[in-house]
């Protein structure tokens, strides 16, 4: 099965620049190319349409306006960090020729790198971008899959014998990531989480009791 790759820039021809990079791994990815909607809103409402693997996203996204006839209201790494406070650690890439104005732009500067790497500029280097591509798609799905056993191995003991406060804490913090990595992902019951809550909650009153009675 191919990973579909969505690439995000307001020039035809850096589209097609694109396609033409990613063609030595064809074998390997599906690649569309779109422009950047108005606003941020309506641009991951797509993502969420495509259900990509990956996205690839130019910087500058309102710089040269041939194919679009309106303005685009945010930047490339602006568009990344909204993406993955949606869904965290998704695989996010921003190529761009302004890299100080984008590493200091992003929540996380691993995830620019500059367009000469597509241009020519990965000679002699032992990862390619597209190689890194496909690596962190790989290693995302493999940490979901990690996330689906811990958490169907944790909700088994605390039906069995029960779990530690860590351990409650951890399954709902996996939950969580699950629910927002996987649209098909149905969440842990309502009384499961509901007992998570009422009893860690009633360890934080105890300690705060405690406290209270030093201080008395």
């Amino acid at each position: 099965m191919k990973y579909k790759i969505l690439f995000i820039d307001e020039e035809k021809d850096q589209h097609d620049n694109f396609l033409d990079y990613m063609d030595k791994i064809e074998d390997k990815v599906e690649v569309k190319c779109l422009y950047p909607e108005e606003n941020i809103e309506a641009m991951i409402q797509v993502f969420e349409d495509e259900h990509p693997d990956a996205i690839v996203t130019d910087h500058q996204l309102n710089e040269i306006k041939t194919e679009i006839q309106y303005n685009v209201s945010y930047n490339g790494a602006e568009l990344v960090n909204a993406y993955r406070d949606i869904r965290p650690n998704f695989p996010c890439f921003v190529i761009t020729s302004y890299d100080n104005d984008a590493i200091s732009t992003s929540k996380d500067v691993n995830l620019v790198y500059v367009k000469i790497l597509m241009n020519g500029g990965e000679e002699g280097a032992k990862a390619k971008f597209h190689d890194k591509m496909v690596e962190q798609i790989d290693k995302y799905k493999k940490s979901i899959d990690e996330a689906q056993i811990e958490l169907t191995a944790l909700v088994q003991k605390k039906q069995e014998k029960g779990l530690t406060l860590h351990e409650e804490d951890r399954l709902v913090e996996l939950d969580s990531f699950l629910e927002k990595s996987l649209d098909s992902y149905t969440a842990l019951p309502a009384d499961i989480k509901r007992s998570e809550s009422l009893e860690h909650l009633s360890e934080v009153i105890d300690k705060v009791d405690e406290i209270l009675a030093k201080l008395d």
